[in-house]
């Protein structure tokens, strides 16, 4: 259903002509509300605007596997640069990542580096149910044996829409190509979330989110079965260009990590 009316929005008639650009910056009376694709895994549909900057990242996130493995990402971040009134480019990166298991320790410059462009298709104003699109190409940047050294890359179509007593609704459809060490090859994984948000007192809200990822291709075995993820975390806005976040992962089922803690917090410039 998600898929059907994300084409039947790029169907509809096309959007008004851009009216600012990053050269022609959209005037902070005229910006929208503060949105952020964290903390949550589902991603937003609404674009910054254009001209203006956004850091959005996490302090540090723990992440321990279902191997008994440990992950800490120190400073992951995303940032934004507003193209247009319905496009931004995002390039996302960890300055540090430290891996420790059975084999040893591996760290160094995360592999996780993405460039993501996100257009939205509809809703932009947050008055009506929102679309959008994000391509983007994951480039091998590790160091320290973090590297898988290949180039992959995918499709995320996200939607969100606010529902009666202040509740609001996000949705996510993603199919991304990853290499698999144990297949020698390249496979796909779908990813599917939903999630939850209501205010909780003043400035503080808070969410609730299930993820699910079906692995394709490449390999066999528990790499293949379904992993099933609940998230849930708090917001603190301050300010209407500034949030902080906390919250946790844990992983039901097939080969999701056990559980992830992070702290983080998003400016807009």
């Amino acid at each position: 259903m998600l898929a059907a009316l994300l084409l039947q929005a790029a169907a509809a008639q096309a959007a008004p002509p851009e009216r600012h650009t990053v050269f022609e910056p959209t005037p902070r009376a005229e910006m929208h509300e503060f949105s952020t694709d964290r903390p949550d895994v589902t991603e937003s549909p609404y674009t910054l605007d254009a001209g203006h900057v956004q850091i959005e990242l996490s302090l540090a996130e723990y992440t321990r596997g279902r191997d008994n493995s440990t992950t800490l990402d120190a400073l992951p971040v995303n940032v934004k640069l507003g193209l247009s009134d319905h496009v931004d480019v995002q390039l996302l990166f960890t300055p540090y990542q430290r891996v420790e298991s059975e084999d040893g320790v591996d760290q160094g410059f995360g592999d996780e580096t993405l460039l993501r462009l996100k257009i939205n298709l509809q809703g932009n104003d947050h008055e009506q149910t929102a679309f959008a699109i994000m391509p983007y190409v994951k480039l091998p940047t590790g160091t320290g044996g973090l590297s898988n050294d290949h180039v992959e890359g995918g499709l995320i179509l996200p939607v969100a829409t606010d529902l009666p007593g202040d509740w609001a609704l996000g949705a996510m459809l993603e199919a991304d190509l990853v290499y698999r060490d144990e297949g020698r090859g390249y496979g796909l994984d779908l990813v599917h979330s939903v999630t939850l948000g209501h205010p909780v007192a003043g400035p503080v809200s808070a969410y609730v989110e299930y993820v699910g990822i079906l692995p394709r291709g490449a390999a066999e075995g528990a790499a293949r079965r379904y992993q099933a993820i609940g998230s849930a975390g708090l917001t603190l806005e301050v300010g209407d260009n500034l949030m902080f976040d906390a919250g946790t992962r844990i992983g039901f089922s097939g080969d999701s990590d056990r559980s992830a803690l992070f702290v983080g917090a998003s400016r807009r410039f």
